[in-house]
């Protein structure tokens, strides 16, 4: 004897929509799922509100590196960071600009520590020559960038030569170029590097000697030939060819 199967609309337990059957109604949600992510977004903002307008988290310590004739307080009082800004707060790009305003800074590099501190480290401009112009005698780096003024002639470094010296001149820039492209024996000879115009330079050495250097055109080959050329006796060593360097 065959058993007979119920419809699958009258199995208990069962309810039938369009004609299709369903397990029982859907469950409704907890009701501490309605205001559980509204009271946890309320939560985030209070605390972000305490980080960003209170000295919660604030700035404790300012860490200064690569300083070496600037002092720390120069440097943070340049940075203008203040205690206890809040760490949300502090733009580390406004800061890097301001410390690079500093004539005796050439770069700066500012990042967080959290929870409370500021890290600094700044590269300092390195004189290679001096200059002296209206204002009194100012230190040169090797880009041409006049940035410290000096009571005296440096004694050991060569004094730059142009009509107005800066790193956006031409002339300043192939004075430079011509000076940082020397050997280092060659380069304390230098009492003078001149350049009326870009193609024109010169250096004055030691004894009363003259290097004709012309423009920039073949500068590594220049000074490659000039150390062996000042070997020989002479006043003026022209390396303006350095094909046919000549000594007079």
């Amino acid at each position: 004897m065959t058993p007979t199967r119920r419809p699958a609309t009258e199995r208990p337990g069962l309810r039938s929509t369009r004609g299709r059957p369903v397990r029982g109604g859907a469950t409704a949600p907890p009701k501490w799922r309605r205001w559980a992510l509204p009271a946890v977004l309320a939560a985030v903002t209070v605390v972000a509100l305490l980080l960003y307008f209170t000295p919660l988290l604030g700035v404790r310590t300012v860490q200064v590196a690569g300083n070496a004739t600037l002092g720390q307080e120069q440097v943070v009082q340049a940075a203008g960071i203040e205690p206890g800004t809040p760490m949300l707060q502090v733009d580390v790009d406004e800061i890097r600009s301001r410390l690079q305003a500093l004539p005796e800074i050439a770069a700066a590099q500012v990042s967080l520590s959290w929870p409370s501190t500021v890290q600094v480290e700044v590269t300092e401009r390195v004189p290679v020559a001096f200059m002296v112009a209206r204002n009194g005698i100012r230190l040169v780096d090797a880009g041409g960038v006049p940035f410290e003024a000096v009571p005296e002639r440096p004694a050991d470094l060569p004094e730059l030569q142009v009509q107005a010296a800066s790193q956006d001149d031409a002339a300043t820039k192939a004075a430079m170029t011509v000076l940082m492209a020397l050997s280092q024996p060659v380069r304390a000879e230098v009492t003078a590097v001149i350049a009326a115009r870009p193609n024109e330079v010169r250096l004055l050495l030691t004894g009363d000697r003259e290097v004709d250097w012309g423009s920039l055109e073949e500068t590594p080959r220049k000074a490659a030939i000039l150390p062996p050329l000042l070997t020989r006796p002479g006043k003026v060593y022209d390396v303006t060819t350095p094909a046919l360097p000549t000594v007079a």
